[in-house]
């Protein structure tokens, strides 16, 4: 029973809550006796795990049998049920897995920070789950460190997934005062409502008043292209809360010319900081493409739709309609047409992959019922 308590606990300390405990009861989960270890009990049983650590297809679990994070793959039938990358674990994922044995369901996320897929095929790409805040980190270094139209999308990708974006401005050690500043306004210009912070991960600055955003046990994920530093902050948020000063996180150079970064980190990690804080560092995006729907715009551009709430008609297209009051505001200087023109695009952008996500929906409902009907021939042939 004492084991049984050490491994609850365990769980307990990276995120497992009553929520969670009913979601593997309902898929057939069970932590009895999970703690001692002993497979005699019941071989066959569901147990769960977090993955705190995803490369390629290999996943590290936190159980409630080890005191060890337990390296694992999914079992074949797993793979035999999988549609789209999307289905496999990854970083922050709760997943039942037998003793001794591998991975065989995947709990149902709460949140999802996803992306398309570089290319022509429309899939989803999970770039961590379950995270309850989303630090959208940039670097004040110059290059194409900071850019509004990634900071959007960010802010879009953030919205979508569940969780609470919070704008993290680093660096602040390479950049004069003028420049932070204007940064700053840029950020909370093109993201009404979501927290901004600047800080330095290396030097320390800001990070206290950066670790208010995260309550205790909560899982905080990260989306920023390479080399702003998102190891740095791992790092940083450690040294902020502990007596421990040996870096966690790889850490990397940045190219001269550009100020882009190399990808130091190839792998998704989950790191506890000292104060109940679970924190995801994952590789840095080259790019981001949406993956999500119409309705994400109105967390993202809330100005845009709280003045197409005022148009005169519902379906005003705010393209020259009487009493438009999107149009009235551009020319009022209320809204800048660079505002506009972007949230115009990623309306369409959304509206395209809604289409796309629809016809690969089909052809997969399609390719599923094929292959029941290709097992069923099998069995009866026996």
């Amino acid at each position: 029973m004492s084991d049984t308590r050490e491994g609850l606990k365990r769980l307990t300390t990276w995120g497992w809550n009553e929520r969670w405990a009913q979601k593997a009861l309902s898929h057939g989960g069970t932590i009895d006796s999970a703690g001692d270890g002993d497979d005699r009990h019941d071989p066959e049983r569901l147990v769960p795990g977090r993955v705190v650590r995803h490369v390629h297809h290999t996943y590290d679990l936190i159980t409630p049998m080890s005191p060890e994070a337990v390296p694992m793959e999914v079992s074949g039938a797993y793979s035999y049920r999988v549609i789209g990358p999307a289905d496999y674990p990854t970083a922050g994922d709760w997943v039942l897995f037998r003793p001794h044995g591998r991975i065989e369901m995947l709990l149902p996320r709460d949140t999802v920070i996803s992306r398309g897929v570089a290319g022509e095929e429309t899939l989803e790409q999970v770039i961590v789950a379950n995270v309850d805040v989303i630090f959208l980190v940039f670097g004040l270094d110059g290059g194409r460190n900071f850019t509004t139209g990634m900071l959007e999308r960010s802010v879009l990708a953030a919205w979508n997934s569940g969780g609470r974006p919070v704008i993290v401005l680093n660096k602040s050690d390479c950049a004069d005062t003028d420049h932070v500043d204007a940064i700053r306004r840029d950020a909370e210009d093109h993201a009404p409502g979501v927290p901004v912070h600047v800080v330095s991960a290396h030097r320390g600055d800001g990070l206290a008043q950066l670790s208010g955003e995260i309550g205790s046990g909560e899982t905080v994920g990260m989306l920023g292209k390479s080399g702003v530093g998102k190891s740095a902050l791992v790092n940083g948020m450690i040294r902020l809360t502990a007596s421990e000063t040996r870096p966690l996180a790889r850490t990397g150079e940045q190219r001269k010319g550009d100020r882009q970064g190399r990808h130091t980190t190839s792998e998704k990690v989950l790191y506890m900081i000292p104060g109940g804080i679970i924190l995801a560092d994952v590789p840095g995006l080259r790019e981001l493409q949406l993956w999500g729907d119409g309705d994400d715009l109105s967390a993202a551009f809330p100005d845009v739709e709280a003045l197409a709430a005022e148009c005169r008609f519902n379906d005003c297209e705010h393209a020259g309609e009487p009493g438009c009051r999107v149009q009235e505001a551009i020319a009022m200087g209320e809204l800048t047409i660079d505002r506009y023109e972007r949230y115009l695009e990623y309306r369409r952008e959304l509206a395209y992959l809604e289409r796309r996500r629809d016809q690969r929906a089909n052809a997969e409902e399609q390719k599923k019922w094929k292959r029941i009907a290709m097992e069923q021939r099998r069995i009866k042939k026996r």
